[in-house]
């Protein structure tokens, strides 16, 4: 299963704008005083002294006197927001900057206003401090922490890096820092900063969970699962904490400990629905579709309007060809839930197996159609369409080839649409490009049968001829490895009678 997405919405520590200030960068100001001006002097001390009502009554008179005075604005704004009166204190400020655009402390007196009320004002207003002071850490650090919320994460992750001095000790910060590099693949550097936050608050568990998060998608599983393992020792019973782990162990091959996993987050949350889904999608890439039947039926008991469950158990009838199970089970998927994402592509999957080409294709196109930018309803319309007997060059071999290419852009790792589309472009007299595709699914993954069997057919009509031998030596061997057993050997999971603790097991088996 696909997961990269930070936990923010778990966070304990509620992201608190004020915490960026401390009333570092963002004191009162030292205003120069004149020997003349004793009125300002006045004003000043009696801001700087907490006496605010007086400092108002003073500005009143001074202000008569000196209306364009920036400075005097400034100082009533100051004891306008020591009274609490934000709004009032704004205001001042704000008739300030008119009066002296380029006045750091009533552009600073604003900005913080503005920033604690999340008003889409204050990133102007800090720009233009920027511009005056261009290394000011803690304004970076306030930048970054807009871009972040409105998800202009390359703006806000050269913002955090900018404001690292400020930002060290903040948990929120930090958080948000994180969630911008995963969201653009930046997981080695995410790490780091998720450390950082884990060290800072060991008792956040949504922190490593976030931390191995990250590490799994950075390639690091047993570094992963090492930060899980305290708190799966414990006896934690979060589902995610315990289905990530799941995954992480099923990542290694390590299934029945995934199995073990996942059955506790069933046990621990029989109402909830992850874990569940979960333990589906690893029953069917085991190709052990009943035992996934079974589960879900049980989670059923406990949720019998939960359209998702319904959804998962039909596709797993589908698999096992008990198609008028799955046809009720999709049936009811649709009634309790119609708008579910998926189910077309459910319906599609099982009218494919049932060689019901016409049908899947209508399914995967109204499919299509609602969810545009899903890669694996646009790789399935692609295969149904393929298997369509029409002539090569026909316009559903066309459609086929746009619907492959478009799922690619989609899901560039999608290597099922990868290897349709090299056999598409082979069927249609395209070898160049059906070469170009089986070379960008071997340098994903160099033991690919398909790419590395599309590729030899590719090449016996171009000048690399020599290359095939060498290729065709390759996939005997990892023909040969697939018949004698691979060090990873796939397994089954298995029904253990009820006299065990245990209702599922793993044993090994032919896939």
């Amino acid at each position: 299963m696909d997961r990269k997405s930070l936990q923010l919405q778990k966070s304990l520590c509620t992201l608190t704008y004020a915490v960026l200030f401390a009333y570092g960068s963002f004191a009162f100001p030292q205003l120069v005083s004149r020997p003349n001006q004793s009125s300002l002097v006045m004003i000043e001390n009696a801001v700087q002294s907490g006496n605010y009502d007086q400092a108002i009554q003073l500005s009143h008179a001074a202000l008569e006197q000196s209306p364009q005075d920036y400075r005097l604005w400034t100082l009533r704004a100051m004891a306008f927001e020591g009274l609490k009166k934000p709004a009032l204190a704004l205001t001042d400020y704000k008739h300030a900057i008119r009066l002296r655009p380029d006045y750091i402390p009533a552009l600073e007196g604003a900005v913080q206003i503005e920033y604690m009320e999340n008003s889409s004002t204050a990133k102007p207003l800090l720009e233009h401090l920027l511009a005056l002071d261009p290394v000011n850490p803690t304004v970076h650090a306030m930048l970054a922490v807009i871009d972040a919320r409105t998800q202009d994460c390359h703006e806000a992750v050269d913002n955090f890096r900018k404001a690292s001095s400020v930002i060290t000790s903040q948990v929120s910060a930090l958080t948000l820092y994180a969630s911008c590099l995963v969201s653009m693949d930046k997981f080695e550097d995410a790490i780091p900063v998720l450390q950082n936050i884990a060290t800072l608050d060991p008792n956040i568990t949504v922190a490593r969970y976030n931390l191995a998060l990250a590490q799994w998608n950075a390639g690091h599983p047993e570094a992963a699962y090492e930060t899980l393992e305290p708190m799966i020792q414990s006896g934690v019973t979060d589902e995610d904490i315990l289905t990530l782990a799941a995954d992480i162990e099923e990542s290694t091959q390590n299934t029945s400990k995934a199995v073990e996993l996942l059955r506790k987050a069933i046990l621990a949350n029989p109402k909830t629905i992850e874990a569940y889904l979960h333990f589906a999608m690893l029953s069917s890439s085991h190709k052990s579709y009943q035992v996934g039947i079974d589960i879900l039926s049980a989670g059923l008991t406990q949720m019998p309007s939960e359209a998702r469950l319904y959804m998962a158990r039909g596709i797993l009838y589908a698999q096992l060809r008990s198609m008028p199970e799955a046809m009720d089970d999709f049936a009811n998927a649709e009634r309790f839930d119609p708008s579910l994402s998926f189910l077309g592509t459910a319906e599609g999957v099982a009218e494919t197996q049932m060689y019901k080409f016409p049908d899947a294709i209508t399914k995967f196109r109204a499919q299509v159609k609602k969810s545009p930018k899903d890669a694996l309803s646009q790789y399935l319309l692609a295969e149904a369409l393929s298997h369509e007997r029409k002539p090569d060059n026909s316009s559903e071999s066309q459609q086929a080839i746009e619907a492959a290419k478009h799922a690619l852009k989609l899901d560039p790792q999608l290597m099922g649409a990868r290897n349709l589309l090299a056999g598409l472009y082979l069927q249609s007299g395209k070898t160049d490009l059906a070469i170009e595709q089986c070379e960008i699914a071997l340098k994903s993954d160099p033991d690919d049968q398909e790419a590395l069997y599309h590729l030899i057919l590719a090449l016996r009509a171009t000048d690399r001829k020599s290359e095939i031998p060498a290729l065709t030596k390759r996939l005997i061997a990892l023909r040969r490895v697939d018949r004698i057993g691979s060090p990873h050997m796939s397994y089954r999971l298995i029904e253990v009678p009820e006299k065990s603790n245990s209702t599922t097991s793993i044993s090994p088996g032919n896939p």
